[in-house]
């Protein structure tokens, strides 16, 4: 039997098989709360293989708004640079229709994705629909002999210069990594090139989310 929120997320994916444009999305946190986010990188990724880029600081959440020492030393982000900036609810309406028809790419996209979904939750804010992929995950199985698949090491292999855990650097990386992804493997599309590599797309969702998954060898996606 199919559970019902996984047949409903099947259903919603093909809806979004030939999505337009792909967006890169990458979060900095001020602490271990998920939620804590600070800065929002989005990167689009056009037809035409060009990239566009934006970064947003962000003054987290009251309820999780400490800086780590920890956090502010991988990112250089501190709370005085963020004191006057908007929070999620005031960037949420400006941003949200770029997800409308879009799919998301993200590396490690259960860190970007779970951020994602806590700041909704915490300013109670609903859902939108998009499916979602992580390059971590194509990487792997595109690329399996590197040392690792961190997004400073693929970058590293594939010739791009970026500043690392820099939202807006890290999501432009991200976006050059499906668009050197696609043009490896000949895929037309974010779909042919899921495919092409067994990776079943994850589903965010007001009903319920499902996660981008790997498809174990002999199995069908």
């Amino acid at each position: 039997m199919i559970h019902p929120v996984a047949g409903y997320a099947r259903r919603q994916q093909l809806r979004f098989l030939f999505a337009p444009m792909i967006l890169a999305l990458d979060f900095e946190t001020a602490n271990g709360d998920a939620g804590s986010i600070c800065s929002v990188g989005i990167a689009s990724l056009g037809g035409g293989g060009e990239i566009e880029r934006e970064e947003i600081l962000i003054r987290p959440h009251d309820s999780c708004s400490r800086f780590s020492c920890f956090n502010v030393m991988i990112h250089g982000i501190r709370p005085d640079m963020v004191r006057n900036a908007p929070e999620w609810s005031d960037i949420w309406p400006r941003i949200a229709g770029r997800f409308a028809g879009n799919v998301v790419a993200a590396h490690n996209a259960a860190f970007d994705i779970g951020a994602f979904r806590r700041v909704m939750e915490l300013y109670e804010l609903p859902l939108p629909e998009f499916p979602y992929f992580c390059t971590c995950k194509l990487a792997r199985r595109l690329w399996p002999g590197l040392e690792n698949h961190r997004l400073n090491t693929l970058c590293d292999y594939l010739g791009f210069r970026f500043e690392h855990h820099q939202a807006g650097e890290d999501a432009a990386a991200a976006a050059f990594i499906v668009r050197r992804m696609l043009e490896a493997t000949g895929a037309a599309d974010w779909r042919e090139l899921l495919e092409k590599l067994r990776i079943n797309p994850g589903l965010v969702s007001p009903r319920g989310c499902v996660g981008c998954r790997v498809v174990p060898k002999g199995k069908s996606r």
